[in-house]
């Protein structure tokens, strides 16, 4: 797991940067800031003395006079009441309007933050782990699956971001958080790639109640036709490059689009949903052959009743590494509630993602209650 950024406030209005420090502590920037207020010059000229200190130093416009031109490691960024926020990190000191909302100001600080550090920020070894979930045919849970696994590592302090890479998400019914800005990505990939980094921090998207951050189409179908298998190594190295998540759980359709192939190619473990079904098993094996050689390629029977119906020698030498249970209640949805509803479903999700990068299944798939048809 990451390190907090260190935010220190100088401000003069306790009233505000106690509201702004209460709202970091109640939101998903808990995880991603340590906040300490000052309300006096001399105890912030104090901290600037210590050598090598790093973080953000969020000061009032009344201050930066003074500081202006004092010598530091810390990032400054000023907090306005006339001037609007800064469009980028460019600037050598950014602003940040003080009245718009504290979800907004707080992510751009984030996405200002690390702007500057990415040319002095080597890319290095990689901690964050790519995991895409893939299948052969549609309706096979891909999505709900994604998303579960998403929530469970992140009750579980892992920080995840969901990647849907699918022509039309369905997770966008089940997501919260504004998704309008996908279409910006798609925009920076195909025309200045190389922007595309410091953007992300303010064009992803957050469901603040699942605390995961997360991109998805909507209707930009004709624009995921034409993405490349280049543009989505981009992103992902671009995903990666932030260095501020744990896993990237990225949803596969069910096809061989180049950037469904470039997905999979990227990825460093991959769940390829089965159903027990005759028509899916064959649809299976013509694809595994065509795909060729996938690493780390995990096999996982979703919607399993308890006994497998078909021949399972169609996967090779290739073994089932997991199953997930049957959720009569999901056969047809008709509220975006309805996934959330299914504690034995997101429970074994995370038994059967343990199984598959960790180790063989602990318990009894049986005795849990799997649900039959």
């Amino acid at each position: 797991m990451m390190g907090k950024i260190q935010l220190f406030v100088l401000d003069d209005d306790s009233v505000y940067v106690e509201r702004l420090a209460a709202f970091i502590r109640n939101s998903e920037f808990a995880e991603k800031l340590h906040v300490k207020l000052f309300t006096k010059l001399e105890f912030v000229m104090e901290l600037l003395d210590r050598p090598q200190c790093e973080g953000i130093l969020l000061m009032s416009e009344a201050y930066f006079p003074q500081l202006m031109n004092r010598c530091t490691s810390l990032i400054k960024i000023i907090l306005s009441e006339t001037i609007a926020s800064s469009s980028d990190a460019e600037a050598k000191v950014p602003f940040l309007y003080r009245y718009q909302s504290l979800h907004q100001l707080l992510s751009r600080l984030v996405a200002f933050y690390w702007e500057k550090q990415k040319t002095g920020t080597a890319h290095g070894s990689r901690s964050t782990q790519v995991l895409s979930i893939y299948s052969s045919a549609g309706n096979s849970g891909k999505s709900i699956t994604a998303i579960h696994l998403a929530k469970q590592l992140s009750f579980r302090g892992e920080r995840v971001f969901y990647l849907s890479l699918e022509t039309v998400s369905s997770a966008s019914l089940w997501l919260q958080g504004d998704l309008a800005r996908f279409s910006h990505i798609l925009y920076y990939l195909k025309s200045t790639p190389e922007l595309l980094g410091p953007k992300l921090e303010l064009l992803k998207s957050c469901d603040q109640r699942l605390r995961i951050d997360y991109m998805a189409p909507k209707d930009q179908i004709r624009e995921m036709q034409e993405m490349t298998g280049d543009a989505v190594r981009l992103l992902i190295e671009a995903l990666t490059a932030l260095d501020q998540y744990d896993f990237i759980i990225v949803d596969l359709e069910a096809s061989v689009h180049p950037r469904i192939l470039k997905a999979l190619e990227l990825s460093d473990h991959i769940l390829w949903l089965l159903l027990d079904d005759l028509s899916d098993m064959f649809k299976t094996q013509a694809l595994y052959k065509q795909i060729g050689s996938l690493q780390q390629l995990h096999f996982v029977i979703n919607r399993y009743t308890g006994k497998h119906l078909n021949d399972l020698s169609v996967l090779g030498n290739n073994i089932v590494k997991g199953h997930l249970p049957y959720i009569p209640e999901w056969k047809s949805l008709h509220t975006p509630e309805q996934v959330w509803q299914s504690a034995l479903f997101s429970e074994q999700v995370y038994d059967m993602f343990h199984a598959c990068i960790s180790g063989p299944l602990t318990f009894d798939l049986n005795e849990k209650g799997a649900a039959a048809s």
